[in-house]
């Protein structure tokens, strides 16, 4: 690899051990500073931690206008390259819900409504309009394309039910659409303990998965943040934002069971 052969610029060593230190390699070539450069390949190169070995071929014109051409073993310090930070990812949401002061609720029509309101504004947001459909608790569109969505404040039989109904309804509709079902994250206060929640959604999960139905559940304490448990919807903005918060449960859920433990224990 050749690192100097300019035939118009007269380069001197200066010129060379300038132009390393500025790369973050602190070594010099062994030859007097006044001395033209004519050329310099890098035969070999080794790292190692904090640090940088070359072997170079080095054509150089000496003070009495001599050609040389000669290879030095040259080893010194090397800063890692400081690479620029990047740039802040952008927000899941650029409008926020407001969050709750606790992560309970009083009854179902209260965690009902609060499903609702989150992922009401998460679609429109994303460009979805409401509209009209009685196949479904909810109907957004965007370009044509539906999106239909059952709410359910808790895992039981019959949420199972109407999960299974849109499959039904994905087979009538199609699958240009994409169906949910919207579950409060955590149900305990509704009368469904956490272990019951996860055994319905691990039974399901797979099934639901292959049928192109996504379960989707509202954090109880911030309606801003919506889990996945299947799949993703195909519309680019909701699914980005999926994407990003499918990493957030399994945190989320161990923090639940700590403060759950702490709350049993004092």
């Amino acid at each position: 690899m050749t690192t100097v052969e300019d035939a118009d610029k007269r380069v001197t060593v200066r010129d060379i051990n300038k132009s390393f230190v500025q790369k973050g390699i602190f070594i010099t070539l062994p030859l007097a500073e006044n001395f033209i450069v004519k050329g310099m390949d890098i035969l070999e190169k080794q790292h190692y931690p904090g640090g940088i070995k070359l072997l170079l071929r080095v054509k150089f014109v000496d003070d009495k206008e001599i050609e040389h051409s000669d290879l030095f073993y040259c080893e010194g310090r090397m800063e890692k390259e400081k690479r620029p930070a990047p740039p802040p990812a952008a927000p899941l949401k650029l409008n926020l819900l407001p969050t709750r002061s606790q992560g309970t609720f009083t009854d179902e029509q209260e965690a009902r409504d609060y499903i609702k309101m989150a992922i009401t504004h998460l679609l429109q947001e994303k460009g979805y309009s409401p509209g009209e459909s009685t196949d479904a608790d909810l109907y957004f569109e965007q370009e044509g394309k539906g999106f239909l969505v059952n709410l359910e404040v808790k895992c039981d039989e019959k949420a199972e039910e109407r999960a299974k109904r849109l499959v039904e309804l994905r087979r009538k509709k199609g699958s240009t659409h994409d169906y949910a079902i919207v579950i409060p994250a955590f149900q305990e206060s509704l009368g469904i303990p956490l272990r019951l929640q996860e055994r319905w959604i691990a039974r399901l999960q797979d099934y639901l998965s292959v049928q192109r139905i996504g379960v989707f559940a509202v954090d109880n304490i911030d309606p801003n943040r919506i889990y996945p448990f299947t799949i993703y919807p195909k519309a680019r903005g909701v699914m980005q934002y999926f994407v990003r918060m499918s990493s957030q449960w399994s945190l989320v859920r161990s923090r639940y069971v700590q403060d759950r433990v702490k709350k049993e224990t004092t």
